[in-house]
């Protein structure tokens, strides 16, 4: 029979808690927060704080010295009541972990003009892969933010959840992709995989929407649409379960 220390040891290849972990975002952290009250969150770490800001407040803050700070009173009291443990700025150091959720990468705004190239016999080249995904990746600040604390802290746990697709059948949707409404599930991985070359260039692991929660080549399935008041006509942010699907990929990410 096993020891009692090795029936407490980990399993080889299970995912490991960290010993702290701070998910930083916009808006869309209201989710995880949620998730997390309901009690449908995994255990990924020891001690977890919330850290950002919504709408305005979020593009005012500011990154220096390796630290994000609030950039005007309206940033610093709601960086305060998301926060709620009196953390003031955010240093790349604080933590053993960091999950930028949302934060404005948005998967929106990426992969459906693609999946209707590819889907219409489109073809692009390995070198221009490379410059769309690094655009689109570095064009964000906060991807930038993640980069700089990856840069300065060697081996730190930095994960990156991508604001996801649009729901199906809610609210406005923006300019329609009808081409790519045919998409596979390869289709979709063969573009996650131009992100993925960047971002592990990067020291940042992407965390993408899983495909169970996808329909009809580029949309969010309505399963998932937000069930909070007021957000009942939003194709942008998601529900509970989904926020608590999304800490699931980050934790078996743990793993690897």
């Amino acid at each position: 029979m096993p020891s009692p220390a090795e029936r407490a040891a980990p399993l080889q290849g299970a995912p490991v808690p960290l010993p702290s972990l701070c998910i930083f975002g916009d808006s869309h952290i209201a989710s995880v927060k949620h998730a997390l009250d309901r009690g449908l969150l995994p255990h990924v770490t020891d001690h977890l704080e919330f850290w950002g800001a919504y709408g305005p407040a979020f593009r005012a803050l500011e990154f220096r010295d390796n630290t994000i700070l609030p950039g005007d009173a309206a940033a610093r009291e709601m960086v305060a009541r998301i926060n709620g443990a009196g953390r003031e700025a955010l240093g790349g150091g604080d933590f053993a972990g960091y999950l930028f959720y949302g934060a404005r990468l948005r998967m929106a705004d990426f992969m459906p003009p693609l999946l209707e190239t590819l889907c219409t016999g489109g073809h692009l080249s390995a070198a221009v892969q490379q410059k769309v995904a690094r655009r689109f990746l570095r064009g964000t600040k906060a991807y930038r933010i993640a980069c700089a604390f990856a840069r300065a802290t060697p081996g730190l746990t930095i994960a990156f959840a991508p604001a996801p697709l649009l729901t199906r059948g809610v609210g406005s949707p923006g300019r329609l992709y009808p081409g790519a409404e045919g998409a596979t599930a390869d289709q979709r991985d063969a573009i996650r995989g131009w992100l993925d070359r960047e971002a592990a260039e990067d020291g940042i692991r992407l965390l993408h929407q899983p495909e169970e929660t996808i329909t009809a080549g580029y949309w969010t399935d309505p399963a998932w649409a937000s069930d909070e008041a007021g957000q009942e006509d939003d194709p942008v942010h998601k529900n509970a379960a989904f926020a608590a699907r999304m800490v699931e990929v980050f934790r078996d990410s743990l793993a690897g």
